[in-house]
């Protein structure tokens, strides 16, 4: 289900809005839960207590915090989230898009555009999940951007799979501020099956690598971006070279 996020300080405006995306998702079968904010504080304290928003349409022109400081200071908390802006206002059409909106939509052309990017935000926000690592059970459900995960480690009947997210407050997970850790009740195989092979890679026993954050080999070890040392068995290096001369001829 997506998770909308609207903001306009003038409510008639914002009610309008609202009702036009409602009626767009629902005719395309679209599921959408919806929140509208007449302030841009108020939206920020929800992000803040740690609310996930996929796609945001926020006004430009409000007082106090207008929407591109809303935007920029959303960016921080929401970095996947998709921006969509509406306003009256043209001339700041390319302050906008420096902050990697979406869409910019004038007020006195909604009619025309917002359906169709409204339909198009809904399409890469799925292409986008679908590009996560899910962790579901009994107890907790979880999507982990594939981007975000740098490696998976075995760790007694469990394996451990370790991500540049921040460690949200209050939560189970563990982790500092470079590292947030999920345990999952898998092997190794198992998780490796569910992933891209051009994407990840057995290093060792002990370990999958995601390819994408490996920036040298060295003797014994492969080196993350982040300075991450992980071992790499004698029989994987000569695998690991070869995989990651291939996706890097690919990617660069």
């Amino acid at each position: 289900m997506l998770q909308v996020g609207l903001c306009d300080d003038e409510p008639v405006l914002l009610d309008t809005l609202e009702e036009k995306v409602r009626r767009c998702f629902s005719e395309n079968l679209i599921f959408a839960e919806i929140q509208a904010f007449t302030g841009g504080q108020n939206l920020l304290y929800e992000a803040e207590d740690g609310k996930r928003f996929d796609l945001l349409l926020l006004d430009i022109e409000m007082p106090g915090m207008d929407g591109l400081e809303l935007a920029s200071r959303l960016r921080l908390l929401l970095p996947d989230a998709l921006l969509i802006f509406i306003t009256s206002h043209v001339e700041f059409a390319l302050d906008a898009y420096e902050l990697s909106t979406f869409r910019y939509i004038p007020k006195n052309n909604m009619d025309g555009r917002l359906e169709h990017a409204l339909l198009d935000a809904a399409a890469a926000i799925q292409l986008q999940q679908s590009q996560s690592y899910i962790i579901s059970n009994q107890n907790r459900l979880e999507r982990i951007p594939l981007k975000n995960l740098l490696y998976i480690q075995h760790v007694e009947k469990n394996s451990l799979l370790v991500t540049d997210l921040p460690a949200p407050e209050n939560t189970g997970k563990s982790g500092g501020a470079e590292h947030t850790e999920f345990k999952v009740r898998k092997t190794l195989q198992e998780i490796y099956e569910e992933l891209n092979p051009d994407d990840f890679l057995f290093i060792d026993r002990g370990f999958i690598v995601n390819l994408s954050h490996v920036m040298s080999v060295k003797a014994g070890c492969c080196i993350l971006r982040d300075g991450t040392r992980l071992p790499v068995s004698q029989a994987r290096m000569p695998v690991l070279k070869e995989h990651l001369l291939s996706f890097w001829k690919q990617h660069i």
